[in-house]
């Protein structure tokens, strides 16, 4: 099956490289344009020579480290023609190859060792900054390069431009995936945001129960601390709503989000609202201070300086009275409420649809 998923790699990389290519400038992914250009000078340059094959891996090692830059910017045209220059070099300058031949040119085994050396130190690069900077864009970046990094190597299973074809789709679905991140993700929080809640709402049937909670004072606390306080007090519940047993928790919007049940789980969602009600309020979030440590989140009574938040959940379950997922969210909606003029820090069910 291996052998022929890469045969067919084989036979339509040009096409894969031409869809990442458009699809990275449809969404305007410009390194991963360069990385691509990069690729391209691989896959169209001849393999058999030492010094194309170490420009090629150079390329795409630095196309890896570059910051994000301007789709028509002096850098972006310098590093696209340099991927011009050596997929053209063979066949408008072969006198200049046949020079680095004379001047002894590393051989081909150990150009491709290198080569391969290269492009995995730009995919570890790009990992550390997604590790320091928990950007998923250079995430894929480094996943995409993994094809790539095999087909450099000195004895690829299969064609080197099955594999390069492999990196090139790999680029493509890796910008389709960012782009349903954007869409559906909350960058903030990394919950599911309310155009999902909205999908999974509108698709739902049979037994649901939906949660609205939401941050007790968040705007007071905003007032204070400040704004970065406020992301990471957000930051800090949506952990404690991620772990809540048997529902899907969902960012509303702002300080609000919303947990879904369904089937079965709607019999426990009250037990598990309360759990994790009692869990945010444990939660104590560390206020940054003048030394630049970075602040977390810990559980109430280890440091000093920190502060603690509550929140108020209000739930409610489709009944026959009750029957579609827009009137579920407004009687939960409105047994949030009764639950912040109760005092907040609370837990309110809503009753039957008459009453609630």
């Amino acid at each position: 099956m291996l052998t022929n998923l890469l045969s067919l790699l084989d036979k339509n990389a040009d096409l894969l490289w031409l869809a990442g290519v458009l699809l990275a400038l449809a969404f305007r992914r410009n390194r991963y344009v360069l990385t691509l250009a990069a690729v391209g000078a691989a896959l169209w340059g001849p393999s058999a020579h030492p010094g194309l094959v170490l420009a090629s891996a150079s390329l795409v090692f630095l196309s890896s480290v570059v910051a994000e830059p301007g789709l028509w910017s002096l850098r972006t045209f310098a590093f696209v023609g340099a991927a011009v220059v050596v997929l053209l070099l063979p066949e408008f300058a072969p006198e200049f190859l046949t020079s680095l031949d004379l001047l002894a040119v590393q051989p081909l085994t150990l150009a491709l060792g290198y080569g391969s050396w290269l492009i995995a130190a730009g995919a570890c690069w790009a990992l550390l900054r997604w590790l320091y900077r928990a950007w998923p864009l250079d995430l894929y970046l480094a996943v995409s390069l993994v094809p790539a990094i095999v087909a450099s190597s000195l004895h690829p299973p299969h064609s080197t431009r099955a594999w390069l074809g492999a990196s090139c789709a790999a680029f493509a679905v890796a910008v389709l995936y960012g782009a349903y991140r954007m869409a559906f993700v909350d960058a903030l929080t990394g919950l599911p945001n309310r155009r999902a809640l909205d999908e999974r709402l509108a698709r739902s049937s049979g037994r649901i129960a939906v949660a609205m909670a939401d941050v007790d004072h968040f705007k007071r606390f905003n007032d204070r601390y400040g704004h970065e306080a406020g992301d990471r007090v957000l930051r800090s519940v949506a952990r404690e709503l991620r772990r809540c047993r048997g529902g899907t928790a969902y960012r509303y919007g702002g300080e609000e989000f919303a947990i879904v049940f369904e089937g079965r789980q709607v019999e426990r969602a009250g037990a598990s609202l309360e759990n994790v009600r009692a869990g945010v309020e444990s939660v104590r979030v560390r206020l940054k201070r003048g030394g630049g440590k970075r602040a977390q989140a810990v559980r109430r009574g280890q440091h000093d300086g920190e502060v603690g938040v509550t929140i108020s959940i209000g739930v409610a379950e489709r009944d026959p009275e009750r029957r579609t997922s827009s009137a579920v969210v407004d009687a939960a909606d409105k047994a949030l409420y009764r639950s912040k003029q109760r005092g907040r820090n609370r837990l309110t069910l809503a009753g039957a649809a008459r009453g609630s």
